[in-house]
């Protein structure tokens, strides 16, 4: 197969409606986490970012990232082909990470901006370079989705309105980039689930489980916005609360260095049926409309096994989310 070598493993388990494909390098190096692949297409791939894994070496990662393999070049030596990063996740943070493959041997080329790229592309092809543009584009359209799911600190009571009743509203607030510029910046969020602790009297936290889309691809918009509506992510060190995030870990099992924010379903259309009709599927070739409909990209990714963990130790938050999440088509129980 052009997308395994001899010694590639592969396992397939189901995803929802859709099945989903591991790959892991079992060879003499030391053994990497798997890569989880959610959907692969003929010219693009989604796959599952774990937690405390960068997407790319950037000045914006350190040099401590110099010692570690970003998910760009575990795709690349999963698949044995080079990739192109549409978007990026941070360390911290999970989900669906969509890359497109560069054809021939041009370098990878990752996205520039967290939201969708602008960046050159990638010297490789020209059908690498349109596949490319054509998801970046995507990701600017307002017909594309990108639905986080976001534990974070607070029962969703902001001056005594219930955010929960809001439905889905808008946060419309400029925020300044990492040089200090000031950018406009919107955000849609859901408050699906809260609880509270009544004042200390019940063994439980204050939490909520909230749903975001952002419009815009702003530095660390989410995470900046919810801090602005007095409910922060779990496990944020730089917007979040540090006492907070202590108690989490010592009750709740929040990992160090996580980020409670995870990027549950990537929904795209594009303005070519090729770019969203896998060519595998639980390792078979397949017609497009066995996936999706023409020119369109709809994957959804469970937890990961730690944020799935802290949701079990708090049940009562997971019962009341999960029938909500269920109608905004967010499948996030791992399988």
């Amino acid at each position: 197969s052009p997308f395994m070598r001899a010694c590639v493993a592969l396992s397939v388990t189901p995803v929802g409606p859709r099945k989903s494909m591991r790959f892991s390098t079992k060879c003499s190096e030391p053994a990497i986490e798997e890569v989880k692949i959610l959907e692969l297409g003929k010219h693009h791939l989604v796959v599952a970012k774990p937690p405390g894994v960068v997407c790319h070496h950037s000045e914006w990662t350190g040099s401590r990232s110099r010692n570690e393999v970003p998910m760009l070049q575990r795709v690349r030596d999963a698949v044995q082909r080079r990739v192109n990063l549409v978007h990026r996740l941070d360390r911290g943070c999970s989900g669906c990470l969509l890359l497109t493959f560069a054809e021939n041997d041009g370098d990878e080329k990752e996205s520039e901006c967290d939201n969708c790229g602008d960046g050159d592309l990638p010297d490789s092809s020209t059908t690498a370079r349109e596949a490319t543009r054509s998801l970046i584009e995507a990701m600017k359209q307002t017909e594309g989705q990108k639905t986080y799911l976001a534990l974070v600190r607070g029962e969703g009571i902001l001056k005594g309105q219930d955010l929960k009743e809001l439905g889905w509203f808008l946060v419309d607030r400029p925020i300044k980039d990492e040089s200090g510029t000031l950018n406009n910046a919107t955000t849609w969020f859901r408050f699906v689930a809260g609880i509270d602790n009544e004042r200390g009297t019940l063994d439980r936290p204050r939490a909520s489980i909230v749903l975001a889309r952002p419009e815009t691809g702003r530095w660390h918009q989410i995470r900046r916005h919810l801090n602005g509506l007095s409910h922060p992510i779990l496990g944020d060190s730089t917007h979040g609360n540090s006492k907070v995030n202590r108690e989490f870990r010592e009750k709740y099992g929040l990992p160090m260095e996580r980020t409670c924010l995870h990027l549950a379903r990537l929904q795209l259309r594009t303005k070519n049926a090729e770019y969203s009709s896998p060519v595998l599927y639980n390792g078979l070739t397949t017609d497009s409309t066995d996936m999706t409909q023409n020119g369109q990209i709809d994957v959804t990714c469970p937890l990961e096994n730690d944020m799935w963990n802290m949701l079990q130790n708090i049940p009562d938050l997971w019962k009341e989310a999960k029938p909500e999440l269920e109608k905004e088509g967010v499948f996030i129980q791992p399988k």
